[in-house]
Order: structure tokens, then sequence, then C-alpha cells
């Protein structure tokens, strides 16, 4: 088969404005993140050709991107990261209470905070994606977290598919994963797919002083060890809690709670891997291929074959753009580059994986969306979809930062704590970590440094009820504008979230309370969200501030799988759009709620799920 490979595992083989020679492609997917990298993987392994289409470049081997202890470096690095900027309500003033408002100041710089300098353009809460061969995987915590069967159970309700019963999603994911922590064999897990898993093994506990003392409050106040005879945890018990798997097959496993081990998508050596890693691997076990991998490619257009009138729309081809920092989100972007126009036929699909916030402007821009949103940008309407860009949800996420007495010594590695709040309808709700760093969101080279002495335990409210509403739209039908985006955090049933982000805040605040004086580390000064002590600090005020100061960082729903009667849903069961033929969405944008606390491990298999799907249905 004639094959132009772009792309090898050893060189590239382009220069930076070449454009693929061949023209016509069975499968052509859009994105190499957790979506599209693997599936094109595993449409080529079948012997299908397929076009990749990465608007970024490959950084896999930089040493900033396979050192996780670098994931902030990562995400602030101008080389990969696209710049957005989103609201969390309708409200302008309530959107000015947010302290890390970003703002452009008349000299091009960023000004983060609530007292912006004169004539500074405010620019919205920042919310950064990344466009490099691997997607935002390249520049992540790499948490891997397993959502509750709740949550594929719930697709396979509203969609009649079974095919996505938690029982067969975890078929999936002992097929992908190649377990790094576990001993070969043991239940739940998989020791030969393509995703490298691993886990810290608690060997640090040795060396550790004022980490154990933590791990120590946090075991105890969340009921992690029986210990009912009044004496101190040992290392051992310690040991044991750092190992439980939190990804285990357990039945009561989505009520479980206490300290687990923090699964990661690391190699071995605790070296990050990613798609860019399995893309890389696949072409050296074949060199021969089927799959062209295009760098720096930004797609442009969808063409459609409407010739029948008696038959949806079909997709025909499409046009994209080659050059480095094409769209205005790329802080590099220089509307005066030079690109390189590029144009492939689709021979089967055309499959769209550019996550939350693309896939939604892509699908629009082809005329594929609200009808009323289209008209007004003057977009042929191929299909009147009017859930695409709708349904944007996302996990909220907080925590509690305070100054010990001294700086910490021997802090650790990281770790899980899963917590059940009141608000909870059965399941774990809460996922944290401590952290010795003053991470508190995601702002233009966050997190500001509170030095050694602080300690923040941030966490994350899974399954929230009031997410959901939020929207993806076009501001112009200009392809490299970035689209408007409003989560409209918390506007209904909100009183459930705020309670349990309540509860998980003033966990940490009790484990702060449980450190003896003998570590030298107490008393500690509350930064956030209590800085003030006695009266001041009530539940309502925490709640409050909680509300005004949430943030997130796993957008999902934006091109929701749902029955195919429900005039909201953009896909069916098997990830193909509704009212046009020969184009699926496989992205996070895909899952109707916010699966799990990360969500990368589930579009990990959903992509795998959607190249059964596909292999399948030919």
């Amino acid at each position: 088969m004639l094959n132009s490979i772009v792309f090898s595992f050893v060189v590239l083989l382009w220069s930076t404005s070449s454009v693929v020679a061949q023209s016509e492609y069975e499968y052509i997917v859009v994105g190499s993140g957790p979506g599209g990298g693997p599936l094109a993987v595993e449409l080529a392994k079948a012997g299908h050709s397929v076009l990749l289409l990465e608007a970024g470049s490959d950084l896999s081997e930089d040493p900033l991107y396979q050192d996780l202890n670098k994931a902030t470096e990562a995400s602030n690095d101008p080389r990969t990261r696209w710049d957005f900027f989103v609201k969390h309500s309708d409200d302008p003033e309530r959107e000015l209470q947010y302290k890390h408002m970003t703002w452009r100041t008349t000299n091009g710089s960023f000004y983060v905070g609530l007292d912006p300098p004169e004539g500074a353009e405010q620019l919205g809460i920042y919310y950064p994606r990344a466009a490099t061969l691997g997607g935002c995987a390249m520049h992540n915590a790499a948490v891997l977290h397993l959502p509750s069967d709740d949550n594929w159970n719930y697709i396979a309700d509203i969609t009649g598919d079974d095919s996505w019963r938690a029982s067969e999603m975890r078929k999936i994911y002992e097929e992908i994963e190649n377990c790094h922590y576990l001993e070969n064999g043991t239940a739940g897990h998989g020791f030969s797919g393509w995703l490298d898993s691993n886990q810290d093994n608690g060997s640090w506990l040795s060396n550790a002083t004022d980490g154990t003392t933590v791990l120590e409050a946090i075991a105890e106040s969340s009921g992690s060890v029986g210990n009912s005879t009044g004496s101190e945890i040992s290392d051992a018990e310690l040991r044991t809690l750092l190992n439980r798997d939190i990804n285990g097959p357990e039945l009561d496993r989505d009520r479980l709670t206490g300290v687990f081990g923090m699964a990661t998508h690391t190699d071995a050596a605790g070296r990050r891997f990613s798609p860019a890693n399995y893309i890389k691997r696949a072409f050296k076990e074949n060199p021969d291929l089927p799959l062209t991998v295009q760098l720096n490619a930004f797609l442009t257009n969808i063409a459609w074959d409407q010739l029948r009138d008696f038959e949806p729309p079909a997709v025909m081809s499409i046009d994209y753009v080659v050059g480095p920092s094409a769209y205005k989100a790329d802080p590099r972007h220089d509307p005066n580059q030079n690109t390189t126009s590029g144009f492939a036929w689709v021979g089967k699909e055309l499959i769209i994986a550019g996550g939350s916030f693309n896939s939604p402007q892509i699908l629009k821009l082809s005329g594929i969306g609200p009808a009323d949103e289209l008209k007004k940008h003057n977009i042929t309407v191929v299909a009147d979809l009017p859930g695409v860009g709708a349904n944007l949800g996302d996990n909220y996420e907080g925590g509690v930062v305070s100054l010990a007495a001294k700086p910490f010594e021997g802090f650790g590695n990281r770790y899980v704590v899963q917590l059940k709040t009141s608000a909870s309808e059965g399941n774990r709700d809460i996922f944290l970590w401590p952290l010795n760093s003053g991470f508190e969101g995601f702002w233009p080279g966050y997190p500001d440094n509170y030095g050694p002495n602080v300690l923040a335990i941030p966490f994350v409210h899974m399954d929230p009820r009031s997410s959901n509403g939020g929207s993806v739209t076009l501001r112009s039908a200009d392809p490299f504008e970035p689209p408007e985006i409003n989560f409209r955090f918390f506007e209904k049933d909100g009183d459930k979230d705020l309670q349990a982000m309540l509860e998980a805040a003033k966990f940490a605040q009790k484990v702060k309370s449980l450190l003896p004086g003998s570590s030298g580390l107490t008393p500690f000064d509350e930064l956030h969200p209590c800085p003030e002590e006695g009266s001041g600090c009530t539940d309502d005020a925490i709640k409050e501030y909680l509300k005004l100061q949430a943030y997130s960082h796993h957008a999902s729903g934006t091109c929701a799988i749902g029955n195919v009667s429900d005039p909201m849903s953009v896909l069916d069961s098997k990830f193909r759009v509704k009212g046009v033929k020969r184009l699926r969405v496989v992205d996070a944008s895909v899952f109707p709620k916010p699966p799990g606390a990360f969500p990368v491990l589930p579009t990990f298999m959903i992509s795998k799920k959607a190249a059964n799907d596909i292999l399948e249905g030919l």
C-alpha cells in the first residue's frame, strides 16, 4: 500500500511547511490526544490507511515532558500550550471576584488578580490546553482513575447499548493496560496492553519525617486504619495504605474511602507515557504501518457530499493548513506567518478528537450545531443539532492552603484520599491529595510560591449535580478564533455540591488539627479559605469562598452521547454524529456526565472502544 510517512519513530522527515503527498485515506483522525492518538494506531494496525492530524509538534523526548514533577512547567510551556480564557457564570460582578482573573495589559503581558492596571483588557479565567503529539496527556498530572460503574452504566441505560456496561468497560481497561505496580495476573488489570501504568510503592516512608506525620493524621481522619487500641499507626500499616489499588475490581470499589496509592500513566522507570509513546512504538514495531502523522496541521473545513437528497450528507474531504502556531490560542501565533494548505479525501470516515472545546467548534464551523447560532455566522446548516457545544461540564476543584510553623522536611510522594460526603448518593465523591506547594488552580505561570512551609490539600468533587450547564459557542466563522466558553458553575442544584466541597475543606482542616505539637508544624496559618479565625469563618463563608474561587481543568460533555431520540444528544452509542454520515467524535466531549475525578483514563478507554466499534462495523 502506498504510504507517505511524514513521521517516524526516529526522525521527522518533513519541514514545518510541507504537506503529505498522499491525498486519500480510509480514515482521518483530527487530534492525537487520549482519544485520537490510540484510535489512529488501532485502525492502522488493522491494515487501514490513516492520516492523523496534530496541531502541535512532537516534544515527547523532551525531559520537561517526561518528568511528572515538571507538569506545571510543561503546562506553561509556550511551545505547546493553548491559552483559553473561560467564564464561570453569566454574572460579570461574580466573575470579577475570582482572585486569579487574568487580564492583558497595555504592554501585552498578563496581569493576574483583582486590581488590574489602567487600560488592561479582561481575558477571563485561564484554562490551558496542550497542542502537541499526545495532547493533554503530555502536560497533565497523569492520574489514572477509573470512573464509577454508575458513570458507565448511565451511558448504557440512556442509549440501550450494553457494550457500555461497567463490566464491559473493565474488559477494555484490562486490554489496554500494561500494569507495572502489581503482580502479573492480578485480577482486574492488564499486563500486555499499550498503556503503561505505575504507582509509587511507599518506599519514601523510610526517609520522610514530616510527610509521615501528615499521612498519619490523614489516615486517622479518614478512618483508613481500623486501629481501636489507641496505639500509633505503624509504618507497615501506612505502607499498606499507600499500596492500596485505587483501580481495583472490588465490587464495592466505588464506595471505598481512605488512603490509596496514586496510579499514573508512567512507564516502569516513572517517566510519562502518553499516546505519543504508543504512536512511536507502533512505528518501531512496524515501519510499514499505514499511518501518516502530520504535525503542525490544523483542520479548517469539512466538505460534504450532498448529491443524494434521500440520504444524510456524508463527509467527502477535508481542508487543513500546515504551519506552527496557526490557532490564535497559541501564545506564539503570528497572523503574518505563512502556512501551507493541505487537502485530503476521506475514504471511509473522519474522526474528530479535538477535545471538549475544539470538537464542538469544528462541528459548528462545518455546519453541524444549533441552526440559529450557525445562521448568525452565515454558516450553511448541514445538520441542526442543538446539543453541539451544550452540556459543557467539569468537576469542581478547591482546596485548603496553610502555612506551617516551620518548613516541611521530607514530605514524601503523592497519594490519594477518597471521601464520601453527606451529599453523596452512595459513591465516594471527593478525591484529594496533600502537597508541599501552593497549588490553587490555573493561571499564567501558576502557582504562587508560598515557600517550604506551605501545606496545600486540593480536592476534586466528583459526580457534581450542578455541572453540565455550560456551553461552547462560536465568536465568529474564523476557524482560528477560539470560541466563547462559559461553564456556569453551580447554577442548578449547586447547594449539594457546595456541601460536599465544604466537607472536603473541613476534612483538610481537621488533618491540620491532628498534627502533634511535637512535630513543630503547628500552629498553622490558614491562607484559604479561612484567613480569619473564630466567627469570621463560618460554613456559609467557606461555601461562598469555594463558590467564587472553584476552578477546573477537565472539561467534557459538549458532543454528548445519548439516546438518538433525545434532541440534545449529538452522538449515538457508536460515536457517530447524528444527521450525517461518515463522521464520529472520540474524546472527552462525548461523556454526558463528567467521568470520575480525571477524564484521561476513561478517554483512553473509549478510544479503544471506538476502534472496536468501527472495525466491528466493517
